[in-house]
């Protein structure tokens, strides 16, 4: 039977801290015009074409996998860093240049390193109670440490997933005020 609760408990946490990532897919821009009547359109078409091609280059996104993210630069798909776990990369200083995206670089650091610190905290005491319940000892201390550790764990997923949608707004801050620019 303790078997039994122990796998439950585990798998719970384990789909709960994979549910937690955010997923993103790649979306493709509609295509730009590419033809204006007379001499004056074409400039506007090539100026149309040229800030299109800046922004394919300079755009950010993230493509996430178990327990990180990394962060790609435009449509070649240049990892410029990785965030998750107990990782850090200054993404503040990268999303520099638009100050809606400095705050929510900020949100995402501050729910990541909570999420990070409280789940990791939390898959500890879990394991430690499933432990001592495996060791057949008769201690009250048991359940209480895996209830404990199992609530640390989803609050700390909960922040992880606040975490990656804070993230998820300062990129789309970033590429707003990087198409405004061009």
């Amino acid at each position: 039977m303790k078997s039994i609760l122990f796998r439950a408990l585990l798998v719970s946490a384990s789909v709960s801290a994979a549910t937690a990532g955010a997923q993103t897919a790649p979306r493709v821009a509609p295509p730009a015009a590419t033809s204006e009547a007379g001499s004056a359109g074409g400039a506007r078409t090539l100026q149309a074409s040229d800030s299109s091609r800046g922004y394919d280059a300079q755009a950010l996104r993230f493509e996430s996998r178990w327990g990180s993210a990394d962060i790609v630069r435009g449509a070649g798909g240049t990892v410029i860093g990785t965030v998750g776990w107990f990782r850090d990369f200054d993404v503040e200083k990268l999303v520099e240049s638009s100050p809606h995206a400095v705050t929510e670089a900020r949100a995402f650091k501050t729910n990541n390193f909570r999420g990070s610190l409280v789940g990791g905290l939390g898959a500890l005491t879990l394991v430690t109670g499933a432990i001592l319940t495996a060791n057949s000892s008769n201690n009250a201390a048991s359940p209480i440490l895996m209830i404990a550790g199992a609530g640390a764990v989803g609050w700390g997923a909960q922040h992880l997933n606040s975490g990656y949608s804070a993230l998820s707004r300062a990129l789309w801050w970033y590429n707003r005020d990087l198409v405004s620019r061009h």
